[in-house]
C-alpha cells in the first residue's frame, strides 16, 4: 500500500517545523545584528577621530591631543582617551575612574551594541597597533532599535503565517480528490456515464490515487453490471415472447389435445432451458471473484472428462453423426490440479455440442489436447462454414446467433458460448474462437495446469 502521503504530512509537519524555527532563530539573529550596528556614518565619524588621534600620537603632540579630546567631548558629550595594550592612558589622556575596570571589555567599531548596554567602550586601534583610542560610545550614536516589534514578528506572525498557509495548502491537497470523488459518487448513483476519477488528479501517487483507482474500478463493475443486466432483461424479455406467442397459437388451434400437451411441453422445456442458462450467466456475471476460490479448486482428470462428454455427445447426436465418432487426440493422464469438475464439463459440453450442431449431416468433430509447461489448450474443430471473421468474437455475447431462424429450430438461444467463457475464465483460462483453413471453426481453451 502506497504511504505517500503519510510521509508527505510528516515531512511536511515534522521537518517543515524544524526548518521554520530553525529559520526563525537565524533571522532574528541577522536581524539584531543588522539593526543593533553602529550607523555606517557614525562609524566613518568615529574612525576620523581615531586617524587623527594616531597622527597626533605618532608626533607626540600632547596639545593636539587634548584639543581632540575637547573637541569630541564637546561636539558629542563623551570622553575619550588614548590607551596603549597594557591598558594605561598615554599622552596626557585619562579614563574616568568609573570606566577603569571595563577597559577590558572594549568592542570593535563594527561589532554589535545590544539595547540593553547603557555604556558602550568602543575601541579603535591605530594603524601601527602601538596604542587606540578609546572612548564612551555618545548616546547620539547608539543604535536603539525597536527590537521587541521585530520579535513579535518573527516569533507571533511570522509562524501564525506560514501555518496558515501550509494549512491553506494541506486542505486544498486534501479536500480537492475528496470533491472530485463525492462528485463521482453522485453521478455514479444519479448518471448513466461517470467520469473517471484517478485521471483527474494527475500524477499524484499518494493513498487517495489508489482509492481514486479503486473507486473507477468499482464504479467500472457497478456500470457493466447495470449495463448487463439492463441488456440479459431485455434479451430475455425478447425471447421468451416466441415461444409464450407459439403456446398461444397451440391453444387456439384445433389440434388434438394430446398433440397440443406436447407441443405446449416441448416450449416449456425451452423456456426452462432459457431462464436456466441466463440465471446461470446473470450469476457468473455478478460473481466479483475473477478465479474460481480455493475451497472450489479440485483435480480433475481430463482425459478422462473429455471421454465422458464425448460418449454423451455421440450418444445425443447419434442420428446426426450417422457412424461417425467424435476423434480424440489427447493422451491419458491429462491432470488439472486447480479446476472444477462442474465448471469444465459445462463449458466443454456446450462448445462440443455447439461444434457438432453446426457441423454437416455425416460430420464429426475433432478434439485434441495440446500439454504446455503451465497449461493444457484444448481445440474442438468442427466441420461446419465457419464464422465471418467480424463476428468471431460476437459468438461469445450472449443471445447472439448467426441464424436465429435454425437457432431456434435447434432449441438454442446464444448463450452456452457466453456461459462457456465465463466459465473458463473463471478457471484462470481462456477461449477463444478461429476458423480454421479447409474445416470449420475451431474453438480453443487454455486451461492452467
Amino acid at each position: 500500500m502506497s504511504r505517500r502521503l503519510y510521509v508527505l504530512l510528516v515531512l511536511g509537519i515534522c521537518l517543515g517545523t524544524l526548518l521554520l524555527f530553525a529559520a526563525m532563530h537565524k533571522a532574528e539573529d541577522l536581524i539584531s545584528r543588522h539593526l543593533t550596528r553602529i550607523k555606517p556614518e557614525h562609524q566613518q565619524v568615529l574612525s576620523d577621530y581615531a586617524w587623527r588621534a594616531s597622527e597626533l600620537y605618532q608626533a607626540g603632540n600632547e596639545e593636539g591631543m587634548h584639543q581632540l579630546i575637547a573637541e569630541i567631548n564637546e561636539k558629542h558629550d563623551t570622553w575619550a582617551a588614548v590607551i596603549t595594550p597594557k591598558l594605561n592612558a598615554a599622552l596626557g589622556t585619562h579614563v574616568p575612574e568609573e570606566y577603569l575596570g571595563g577597559l577590558s571589555f572594549q568592542r570593535k567599531l563594527d561589532w554589535p551594541v545590544h539595547t540593553v548596554w547603557r555604556e558602550v567602550l568602543i575601541g579603535i586601534p591605530f594603524k601601527d597597533h602601538t596604542a587606540s583610542l578609546v572612548l564612551r560610545l555618545p548616546e547620539s550614536m547608539h543604535p536603539r532599535p525597536n527590537l521587541a516589534l521585530w520579535h513579535i514578528g518573527l516569533v507571533w506572525v511570522l509562524p501564525l503565517s506560514v501555518l496558515f498557509f501550509f494549512t491553506r495548502w494541506l486542505y486544498r491537497h486534501l479536500i480537492r480528490p475528496i470533491n472530485i470523488l463525492k462528485t463521482a459518487a453522485k453521478d455514479l448513483a444519479f448518471k448513466e456515464v461517470v467520469q473517471p476519477v484517478r485521471p483527474q488528479l494527475g500524477r499524484r501517487q499518494d493513498e487517495l490515487a489508489v482509492l481514486a483507482t479503486s473507486f473507477d474500478e468499482m464504479a467500472e463493475r457497478i456500470q457493466l453490471l447495470v449495463s448487463s443486466q439492463r441488456q440479459l432483461i431485455g434479451d430475455l424479455s425478447h425471447e421468451l415472447r416466441t415461444p409464450l406467442a407459439r403456446m398461444r397459437l397451440v391453444q387456439g388451434s384445433d389440434w388434438p389435445d394430446e398433440l397440443k400437451r406436447a407441443k405446449i411441453d416441448k416450449e416449456i422445456g425451452l423456456i426452462n432451458q432459457l431462464i436456466d442458462d441466463a440465471m446461470t450467466l446473470a450469476w457468473l456475471d455478478n460473481e466479483q471473484r475473477r478465479n474460481l476460490p480455493e475451497h472450489l479448486q479440485e483435480e480433475v482428470k481430463l482425459d478422462q472428462l473429455l471421454d465422458v462428454i464425448c460418449d454423451d455427445a455421440e450418444f445425443e447426436f447419434a442420428s446426426k453423426l450417422s457412424g461417425s465418432v467424435i476423434k480424440r487426440r489427447y493422451a491419458k493422464d491429462l491432470l488439472l490440479t486447480r479446476s472444477n469438475t462442474l465448471a469444465l464439463s459445462q463449458s466443454l459440453e456446450n462448445i462440443i455440442r455447439n461444434g457438432l450442431i453446426h457441423s454437416p449431416e455425416g460430420c464429426g468433430l475433432t478434439v485434441c489436447v495440446e500439454p504446455g509447461p503451465e497449461c493444457f489448450v484444448v481445440r474442438v474443430l468442427d466441420q461446419g462454414a465457419g464464422v465471418p471473421e467480424a463476428q468471431l468474437e460476437k459468438i461469445f455475447h450472449p443471445f447472439f446467433r448467426l441464424d436465429k431462424a435454425r437457432a431456434r429450430q435447434r432449441g438454442g438461444f446464444g448463450l452456452g458460448l457466453a456461459i462457456a467463457r465465463k466459465q473458463v475464465s473463471r478457471l484462470g483460462g481462456s477461449l477463444k474462437a478461429e476458423n480454421y483453413p479447409g474445416a470449420g471453426l475451431m474453438v480453443s481453451l487454455v486451461l492452467p495446469r
